[in-house]
Formats: structure tokens, C-alpha cells, sequence
């Protein structure tokens, strides 16, 4: 007298909708952020290296000068250069602080979503005024990748 009824097993259509619903919304927050990481890991390991080494033998500079350099000393600052890798950036000293920018894509196609951005890396000093102690970084470029203020 009682008919057994079949047990439904699965998802339902909406079921499975919700979830790639779901789905949509995580990857379109996502993907933005991956991206974003995936810039800064290539700038990291293409410009930070020749940064770094201009920015220590500026360091050493003003351990021995006491002084930064001039902005019309371009010979003191091609010296300063001559050990880094700049391939995928041109450097500049603006007086007061070091000026990278990300060269044409033909030269450095890792980069070439970031071609034309600027940082700056201005050096942090102590109280004295006898010590770099740092860079901080900003600019366009460092804003995107969201160094400010790193280093």
C-alpha cells in the first residue's frame, strides 16, 4: 500500500548556481590582487637589485662626504651606477632623492605594464643628520604596488 519514494541524489540547477555565483565573486576580487602581486614580484626582481646597489654606494658616499650629492653631479652619480643592473629602469638623481623610472617594454617586456611609472627612494636619515638609516619609496609606482613608504 505505501509506494517508496526515490531518494533525489545530486544538486539542484540552483544549487550549482549559487556556488558559481560565488565562484564569480571570489575570483573577480582575486584576480585584481594576483595581478597586483605578480607586478611587484617582478619589479622586486628587477629593479630592486640595481636599486639597491646604487643606493649603497650612495650610502657610502655619505659616510665618507657627509653630504648627498649635488643635482648637477652627474659624473659622481654615473659611478654610482656603473655596478647596478639597470636594464629595465633608468635611475636619476634629483637632488634629494633617487629617481627610478621603468624603461621602454623592447628593453624589459616583464615590466612593460609598468612602463613610464616612476619611484622615488628618498633617503632616511638619523637626528644628526650623519647616517642614512633607510630609503623610503614613493610615487606612482610605488603607490600601485603598495611599497610607500617601504624599504
Amino acid at each position: 500500500m505505501f509506494i517508496k519514494m526515490r531518494e533525489s541524489k545530486g544538486f539542484t540547477l540552483v544549487e550549482l548556481m549559487i556556488v558559481v555565483a560565488i565562484i564569480g565573486i571570489l575570483a573577480a576580487v582575486a584576480v585584481p590582487y594576483y595581478q597586483k602581486y605578480i607586478q611587484k614580484s617582478r619589479m622586486v626582481s628587477k629593479v630592486f637589485p640595481g636599486m639597491h646597489a646604487i643606493e649603497t654606494n650612495m650610502g657610502t658616499y655619505f659616510s665618507f662626504k657627509n653630504t648627498l650629492l649635488d643635482v648637477g653631479s652627474t659624473a659622481t652619480f654615473g659611478q654610482f651606477v656603473q655596478d647596478a643592473d639597470t636594464k629595465c629602469f633608468s635611475p636619476s638623481w634629483a637632488g634629494e632623492y633617487l629617481l627610478i623610472t621603468i624603461k621602454d617594454p623592447t628593453l624589459c617586456q616583464e615590466l612593460k605594464a609598468l612602463t613610464g611609472m616612476t619611484l622615488s627612494a628618498t633617503p632616511r636619515m638619523d637626528t644628526s643628520r650623519t647616517k642614512i638609516r633607510g630609503w623610503a619609496l614613493a610615487g606612482p609606482l610605488a603607490v600601485q604596488l603598495g611599497l610607500e613608504g617601504e624599504q
